[in-house]
């Protein structure tokens, strides 16, 4: 004997009311059979929706049983329930319930978004919808929107979508509800031809009894029980073949993986696009977040560009060397305390180190200075011509020491900013000026633009420049040590020195200044100094050398340190801007979710499980922050560029930023749109379906 398509067996249906049990289905039995056409009558409230929820399994009975082609539906958990609804039951509503802002033949094809057996391309799926409309009359509106179908039109389109996966079961609750007259003999007329044609089994819920009238039979229920079975006398249906399975093959195939995730970007694009003005919106705070970290990090980058190229200029890549010390009376000098540097160990590294860019030397003395009736006591420097650039010394006003200066030791001198103010005042220009240093007369050729303090104090104006040849032989006359030793409990008197005379050993100088090539050179520069210098001084191995060779790491590293804060902070204040609009797109989505309720009803109806709704809003608030992302990624680098053509400012565009704000993007649209997609998967499908 075949098995029946539907039974159920003594099945109740409790609502509770917060201390009130309602009772809208008491001890109910059914069996329907397949091919049947079965009519539903009854008063509000006599339990028939709530009969028809447990049959299309988008409710589960208090008590009792239900076997829907065998298979007892309420132990199936909820994706083998949704499962069922897609595969086997078609529903139509009496408010229709197609979806606004989208056409017939796409209302049509929703259901195969859902079915484990619908096509996973768009093309099948548009012409499995195109065949479903071309059986109700409809060919030639599959273009048209609900808004412009009439109310008959409107329910065919339902109807069509009911049928799409071929359904065993067509549900129609109140289906001539919100018709009139004709229209509604004119859906009867097309429910009785699928049943009698093509062998679908239809149960109908009505209040009409002409409706009713259409149905081979008519149950009539009363506060929640079936209290009477009448049968009309009709032809009996045809039960298609397909039909007579338990269960329909469902076909596997190898790319549901693929086709699943399709199908949830599809339908994710299709939701979007029915409100394209809100979509882009939403998207602009993930638009300008990502653009503003793009252009921000450009514009952070070339500034740290800026000033590393400053600070190295300041000596970043910068060596010292520092003569060495002596011993005298059992007391150890400073470095500095001997003379053991000549300007030839200074040509000699120049020579022979590659890593090296340039090399300087000077001598130092205090000294006093003197023009007119001011004097000043300062520091008195001999340097190489190429010094002063190298430390990044400015020429403000006038001329620098050139290499034709040095080489015939004239008498000319560029002075610090603080010696112009002590000897010359606030008015008068130094520059061609016959002042005293050490009673020699020498020519001003030049200012030092101001440097100021360094973190210790030192004035570092304060000071006058001279050509090293001429410091050597005609004012300094030497290189003595930078610091003077005094015997440490030594009971011999010094020599005696009546003129104070300082000793006079040429070629030595108090210090070497090395620059390296640049900052990754500076440790290969700083061993190739010290393996030249200690093969011309004879060091042997293990002996303690006659100099020390110094760099400026520390301005490096705190330079190294403040770019990355700056980089930080940057990218920290635009990501305030992606994180707002995450928070934009979270509020659209619970919105969205609030108006969409009933769409999310029919699409649990017609097959969608709780993981597909989930999915699609969160694909949904992916796609929008992923194309704000895009857009902000395309402004962001134009606005970079933009910077660096009409400011001349380096803005260079990091491909980290950009990575990044992409996926920081995706992140947001994942972070912040999970909690509306769950709300929405959550959703009970009838309270849905309910929802006004």
């Amino acid at each position: 004997m075949t098995e029946p398509l539907i039974r159920i067996e003594h099945v109740s249906r409790t609502y509770h009311v917060g201390d009130v049990d309602v009772h809208a289905l008491r001890d109910v039995s059914l069996t329907i059979e397949r091919g049947e056409f079965v009519a539903i009558m009854g008063a509000s409230g006599s339990g028939k929706s709530t009969l028809m929820a447990v049959l299309g399994c988008l409710d589960r009975p208090s008590g009792g049983r239900y076997l829907f082609e065998g298979v007892d539906v309420a132990g199936l958990d909820e994706p083998e329930r949704a499962r069922l609804r897609s595969d086997r039951l078609g529903f139509v509503f009496q408010s229709f319930n197609l979806l606004a802002r989208t056409s017939a033949i796409e209302n049509v094809a929703l259901p195969l978004f859902y079915s484990a057996s619908g096509p996973a391309s768009a093309g099948s799926r548009t012409t499995r919808a195109r065949a479903a409309l071309k059986l109700l009359g409809l060919s030639e509106r599959e273009r048209n929107t609900p808004g412009q179908l009439s109310g008959g039109q409107q329910q065919r389109v339902a109807i069509a979508r009911a049928l799409i996966n071929e359904p065993g079961l067509l549900l129609a609750d109140e289906p001539t509800g919100n018709l009139d007259t004709r229209t509604s003999h004119e859906i009867m007329q097309t429910l009785t031809r699928l049943n009698r044609e093509q062998g679908v089994t239809i149960v109908v819920v009505t209040h009409e009894p002409d409706i009713a009238a259409y149905a081979d039979r008519m149950l009539t229920m009363r506060d929640g029980e079936i209290v009477a079975d009448e049968r009309n006398a009709k032809p009996p249906a045809v039960v298609a073949p397909g039909r007579e399975r338990a269960k329909r093959a469902v076909a596997v195939r190898t790319h549901a993986v693929w086709a699943f995730g399709v199908m949830i970007v599809a339908a994710a694009i299709q939701a979007i696009r029915r409100n394209m003005m809100r979509s882009s919106l939403t998207t602009l705070g993930v638009f300008i977040g990502v653009a503003a970290l793009i252009a921000m990090v450009a514009v952070g980058q070339g500034a740290n560009d800026a000033v590393r190229k400053q600070i190295e200029s300041l000596g970043t890549n910068l060596l010292v060397v520092l003569p060495g010390a002596q011993m005298t009376g059992g007391m150890r000098g400073g470095f500095g305390s001997a003379s053991t540097l000549t300007t030839t160990d200074a040509q000699a590294i120049r020579r022979e180190a590659p890593s090296v860019g340039d090399v300087s030397y000077l001598i130092r003395q205090q000294g006093q200075v003197q023009y007119g009736n001011q004097n000043w006591s300062t520091t008195i420097q001999g340097v190489s011509p190429n010094y002063p650039p190298m430390t990044n010394w400015r020429i403000e006003e006038g001329r620098a020491i050139t290499t034709e200066d040095d080489a015939s030791a004239t008498l000319v001198a560029v002075i610090g900013r603080t010696v112009a103010k002590q000897l010359f005042g606030d008015t008068q220009s130094p520059i061609g000026a016959l002042m005293q240093v050490k009673n020699v007369p020498v020519r001003v050729i030049g200012v030092l633009a101001s440097k100021g303090q360094t973190p210790f104090g030192t004035d570092q104006d304060d000071l006058v420049m001279i050509p090293f040849s001429t410091a050597e032989r005609k004012v300094l006359g030497v290189a003595a040590p930078s610091q003077q030793q005094q015997p440490l409990n030594w009971i011999y008197p010094n020599a005696p020195n009546p003129y104070a005379l300082t000793p006079h050993i040429a070629g030595y100088v108090n210090l070497i200044y090395v620059q390296a090539e640049n900052l990754a050179d500076v440790q290969p520069s700083i061993k190739q100094a010290t393996d030249i210098l200690a093969r011309r001084h004879r060091i042997k191995p293990g002996d303690e050398s006659d100099f020390s060779v110094r760099n400026l790491s520390q301005i490096a590293e705190t330079a190294e340190s403040s770019s990355r804060i700056m980089a930080l902070l940057l990218a920290a204040v635009a990501s305030i801007s992606l994180v707002v609009g995450g928070i934009g797109i979270m509020n659209i989505l619970l919105v969205s979710v609030t108006e969409r309720t009933r769409e999310i009803g029919l699409r649990m109806a017609i097959g969608a499980r709780r993981i597909h709704v989930l999915l699609q809003f969160l694909a949904e608030a992916v796609l929008l922050s992923v194309a704000g992302g895009i857009a902000g990624i395309v402004m962001g680098v134009g606005f970079s560029l933009a910077i660096s053509l009409i400011s001349g400012w380096s803005a260079p565009i990091s491909a980290a930023a950009v990575a990044g704000g992409f996926l920081f993007s995706a992140a947001v649209g994942i972070f912040f749109g999970y909690y509306p997609a769950r709300k929405a998967a959550r959703l009970d499908p009838i309270e849905a379906l309910r929802y006004e």
